[in-house]
């Protein structure tokens, strides 16, 4: 990523504006159907007891890892129009040029989504099916300041569908509604 910033500023080229999702960071926080909250707060329940069973104490971390089951209900089976998610989210948040992805060493494109957010450290990325007619899922980069998480979040709500749309936090064990 420096060398592709440092090429661009010998040249004097406008950089695209790049969501970087960290390798570790897809479906940390994801988007799914509101009727998987009940799932989702036995699913924490069940992370918060694995990881108070397997906590490695000492400089911390833990002794084994846990694997998230799959949701009951998966965002795609809402049947989400990729076009319409994307016009939705247009009204809200700027686009992004490119999605990069991987190590902050070796990050790479991102194939085949569109990303939307307020800031390069915060955004809304939308994956689609194979067909590229459905959202297959959406993952939340909030990496930056609150505001812009709050923003990002609040886009969520303007998407239509079938029945409200969950953002799980996984990583902070949180869900929410609306922003």
């Amino acid at each position: 990523m420096l060398r592709r910033l440092m090429k661009r500023w010998v040249k004097n080229e406008k950089s695209p504006r790049e969501l970087f999702v960290h390798e570790d960071d897809w479906g940390q926080i994801e988007v799914l159907p509101a009727s998987c909250r009940a799932w989702c707060e036995a699913e924490f329940a069940r992370i918060a007891r694995f990881a108070t069973a397997h906590a490695a104490g000492g400089d911390g971390g833990w002794t084994d890892i846990y694997v998230r089951a799959e949701a009951p209900m998966t965002l795609a089976s809402l049947r989400l129009s990729f076009a319409d998610t994307i016009t939705a989210l247009a009204a809200r948040l700027e686009a992004f040029d490119i999605v990069t992805s991987g190590t902050f060493s070796a990050p790479g494109p991102v194939a085949r989504v569109a990303a939307f957010g307020p800031e390069g450290s915060v955004g809304i990325v939308i994956i689609p099916d194979a067909s590229g007619a459905i959202v297959d899922a959406m993952t939340l980069v909030c990496n930056g300041s609150e505001s812009a998480c709050r923003e990002v979040r609040r886009a969520v709500t303007m998407i239509s569908s079938a029945q409200p749309l969950l953002i799980v936090e996984w990583n902070r064990l949180t869900l929410s509604l609306d922003a």
